[in-house]
């Protein structure tokens, strides 16, 4: 009987995270509407009036995925364009003694990682990424204390990077 009811327990426990997990900026319909946007993948990380009035809202996946998603809607509320912003195109909008920390995270969202660097007094924020030749990259944006971007620079993902010491040898 209490193997019966753990396993209900765990069941019910873990089904939530299967469900959101099916939950993707892909899998939405133009036309969607913002309150139908929200209630399907959450509240967004960031959500900024563009110039033109309409709204990009930003849907990051870093850490276990390599997307962060902008999805722009009309200025009715209405979901007319969706890309995944990950690229050399929207990484070049970072501007080093310009944007600040609220124009990276109003462009991407949450990070995959944050790293402290002491000795300098900075500290840079790690996004997980795929290049366009499909391989696993990393962009380190690094700021200043003043929350100021200082640089742009990019690696090959050391999240996958785990194995190339075999080819050392």
């Amino acid at each position: 009987m209490k193997k019966r009811l753990c396993r209900a327990l765990c069941a019910v426990l873990v089904l939530p995270f299967f469900l959101a997990a099916c939950a993707h900026p892909q899998l939405l319909d133009m036309g969607e509407s913002d309150s139908q946007i929200v209630e399907y993948l959450g509240n967004p990380d960031a959500r900024v009036t563009l110039p033109d009035g309409s709204t990009r809202l930003v849907y990051s996946g870093q850490g276990a995925a390599q997307e962060v998603w902008w999805l722009t809607l009309d200025k009715a509320g209405k979901l007319v364009s969706r890309i995944n912003a990950l690229d050399s195109e929207h990484f070049a909008l970072i501007k080093p003694g310009v944007s600040t920390e609220k124009d990276v995270w109003n462009l991407f969202g949450k990070c995959a990682q944050k790293y402290e660097f002491a000795l300098s007094n900075q500290h840079a924020w790690m996004y997980r990424f795929k290049d366009e030749g499909a391989f696993d990259m990393a962009c380190w944006v690094q700021f200043n204390p003043e929350g100021i971007v200082t640089e742009v620079g990019y690696t090959l993902d050391p999240w996958k990077d785990q194995d190339h010491w075999l080819l050392s040898f």
